[in-house]
């Protein structure tokens, strides 16, 4: 009987363990890849030249989820894309949309804040910002870069339809690096 409860017990502890390490590395990784998203936000800032009247500095904005690439940009003090210093401005409403044409260079949408918007959300938004998002679907409805999740590394996707129409000169080298979409 003892024999049967310690084999029970330690079979118990071992699922118990592997469990909690599935756990755990299912939200380090996670964790890398908003690290990674957030990493190419901020490098693509730098790879892109906004027509006049450029803003005094870059500002990245977000919708306020603050848990994906905006929480670890945010925690990031004077970043700088090119020379402008970078600000991180978070956004309550989707609809600010004079608002967010007016104070963003680059606007990042997660797949929660995709889902609420479509294509007449996304043609409401200046030429002069840069619109990212997280899937395919986010480049047909017409924005212009996504960062696209496949297996455990990070891509980036340009609409060429949209790179076409946009105001903002992306340069070659990052051009160089992306795959566009429609192929």
């Amino acid at each position: 009987m003892m024999k049967a409860i310690n084999l029970f017990l330690n079979n118990a502890l071992f699922i118990a363990m592997f469990c909690s390490l599935f756990l755990i590395s299912k939200s380090t990784y996670a964790e890398n890849i908003t690290k990674v998203r957030s990493a190419f936000i901020f490098k693509i800032s730098k790879f892109m030249t906004f027509p006049p009247p450029t803003l005094n500095n870059m500002k990245l904005c977000f919708f306020n989820e603050k848990k994906g690439p905006e929480k670890f940009l945010f925690s990031k003090k004077s970043l700088k894309s090119q020379t402008p210093p970078i600000s991180i401005v978070f956004f309550d409403d989707i609809e600010k949309i004079m608002e967010l044409n007016h104070s963003c260079n680059i606007i990042y949408l997660n797949e929660n804040i995709q889902s609420k918007i479509d294509k007449q959300w996304i043609n409401k938004i200046s030429s002069k910002v840069v619109v990212i998002g997280e899937t395919l679907e986010f480049l047909d409805l017409g924005g212009l870069v996504a960062l696209i999740q496949k297996g455990n590394k990070v891509r980036i996707f340009i609409n060429k339809a949209k790179l076409s129409q946009s105001q903002v000169k992306i340069e070659s080298r990052l051009l160089a690096l992306v795959k566009f979409h429609p192929q």
